[in-house]
């Protein structure tokens, strides 16, 4: 991984990470996929939340949209739309304690570098300088697709939890910390996993609790 490094978004990128985010999510409906135009704004919101991995000769391979929010865990559920004010991080409030993760993305030639744990640990440098309480994402349920005929998304989850089934997005966050706050059901326009994802919490301090 010593080849790649983690920078700041710029204007200048924007076009190359909107083609990124579709090169990693093919079954998003059109209108929840990450354009040009919202990445330039997203800089503009909240420029420290925007990350890049770049190669030594600068071209992005990977990226990650973030936000500061509250929120309600008694009332979780909310819809990716919400979560990223309409892809245009209207959701941003500054002075919210936790760090949303909105959306991470490795393009497909560049997985299984270590890329997303570069850009996870970054966030979490960043929960740390701005003494965050800790980060959410929503996890989207990817592995799901195969799954979906012969079990419920709450059965799946609770596999994936227990480590009966390994699913290439939570298993992954939960791997580096996250745990498992509840299913959130039509939480993304993805017809293949049934818009399934899960709350997942990472806080800064492991012995607080919410």
């Amino acid at each position: 991984m010593s080849e790649f490094r983690v920078c700041l978004s710029s204007s200048a990128m924007v076009e190359e990470l909107a083609k990124i985010q579709r090169l990693c999510f093919p079954t998003v409906g059109e209108d929840e996929l990450i354009t040009a135009a919202q990445y330039r704004h997203h800089i503009q919101v909240f420029a420290e939340g925007q990350l890049v991995v770049v190669t030594p000769d600068g071209e992005v391979v990977a990226s990650s949209t973030s936000c500061r929010r509250r929120i309600d865990f008694a009332h979780y559920h909310h819809t990716y739309m919400e979560a990223s004010g309409q892809n245009w991080l209207h959701s941003h409030d500054p002075s919210g304690d936790w760090l949303y993760g909105v959306d991470i993305g490795v393009h497909p030639s560049y997985r299984g570098r270590g890329l997303s744990r570069l850009l996870y640990d970054a966030r979490k440098a960043l929960v740390e300088q701005l003494g965050l309480r800790g980060m959410l994402v929503g996890g989207m349920l990817k592995g799901f697709a195969s799954y979906r005929a012969t079990m419920s998304a709450e059965e799946y989850l609770s596999a994936v939890k227990a480590g009966r089934i390994f699913d290439p997005t939570v298993s992954v966050q939960l791997r580096q910390g996250f745990q498992v706050h509840g299913l959130m059901p039509n939480h993304i326009d993805d017809p293949t996993i049934d818009g399934a994802a899960a709350l997942l919490v990472w806080r800064r301090d492991s012995t607080a609790r919410i």
